[in-house]
């Protein structure tokens, strides 16, 4: 089959086959690429806009910029008693498409300005819940002190956290757990005071390293004794900008000769995709944890029985926490 939207090739596996059957739903006619542009156009994560609060007329930052036909409130006025969503029913017309009917209810009923739960001193925050003192982060929860991150995690005194989870002091993190201390830190865990590292584990005092797992006073993969190790940082590590991207280079180049994984999936069965934990009968899935019979899916946690979604995480955090 040919995507309509991409013309690219693409097959529709007996599973996926059997699923359409069981949703009741036909094949959509896009590739996977493209299905999950169509399903994710709507959404507006990271464009804040100045604008007025259609309530009160006061100044706030809001997902929707001014010229946009939307009535939006500011959000302690959105979650209050003093509007009643209920005001704005109507009857249906049985002579007028559906969805046509549907776009005006939505042009009426005045939505949330922009989308945090319990969060204190992060207002350029939006598909959050419980940040605090935090900015530019988005879709990210229970982080505290945390500049411009995207889907990270309970992070403390960080900046720079992309899909990162329980950091703590730590710069420029790519899909990392548990770091203390680290920057420019890559697909590791556990690691303390290391820079410039991937794919790496419970690991103390090491830069320029890859694959690596329970070492110290490492460098470019190199054992070195703890007093020759700081002797070298103290060299290497001079603080200068111009040194950082010559380091940062040097990383880069260090990428493109490691061995890797070919995919980070840990503790799964019968499952296939990247970035999976704990999930089972999972297929062509992309960030999932704790979840099983999933297939087609990006982003989601403690989710069951799902195909083709995106982003099916937030409520779910909400809840939990």
């Amino acid at each position: 089959m040919n995507c309509k939207q991409c013309k690219s090739s693409f097959e529709i596996s007996p599973e996926d086959e059997k699923l359409y059957k069981k949703f009741d739903h036909e094949p959509t006619g896009f590739c996977f690429d493209c299905d999950q542009q169509n399903r994710l156009f709507f959404r507006n994560e990271r464009m804040l806009y100045h604008r007025k609060c259609d309530f009160s007329g006061e100044n706030i930052i809001s997902i929707y910029s001014p010229d946009k036909p939307y009535k939006v409130y500011k959000n302690d006025i959105w979650y209050g008693d003093d509007w009643d969503a209920l005001g704005y029913s109507r009857d249906f017309d049985f002579k007028r498409p559906f969805f046509e009917q549907l776009k005006d209810l939505q042009r009426e009923v005045p939505r949330v300005a922009i989308i945090q739960v319990n969060c204190e001193n992060s207002d350029y925050c939006n598909m959050c819940f419980g940040n605090k003192n935090s900015y530019l982060v988005f879709g990210g929860d229970l982080n505290e002190n945390v500049l411009y991150g995207t889907l990270n995690m309970r992070n403390i005194d960080s900046v720079d956290l992309d899909f990162s989870n329980d950091n703590e002091l730590c710069y420029y993190l790519g899909d990392s757990i548990g770091c203390y201390g680290s920057w420019f830190t890559f697909d590791s865990k556990n690691c303390k005071n290391c820079y410039f590292i991937s794919d790496c584990s419970s690991c103390n005092d090491c830069f320029l390293c890859t694959s690596l797992s329970s070492k110290s006073y490492c460098i470019m993969n190199q054992q070195y004794s703890k007093e020759e190790y700081l002797k070298k940082k103290k060299e290497i590590l001079n603080g200068s900008y111009r040194n950082q991207q010559m380091l940062w280079r040097k990383f880069l180049e260090l990428l493109k000769i490691r061995i890797v994984k070919h995919s980070h999936i840990i503790n799964c069965q019968n499952s296939s995709g990247d970035y999976l934990k704990n999930c089972k009968n999972c297929h062509n899935c992309y960030d999932l944890s704790n979840s099983e019979d999933m297939r087609n899916i990006v982003f989601a946690s403690r989710a069951k029985d799902c195909f083709n979604c995106s982003t099916i995480t937030f409520i779910l955090f909400m809840f939990y926490y």
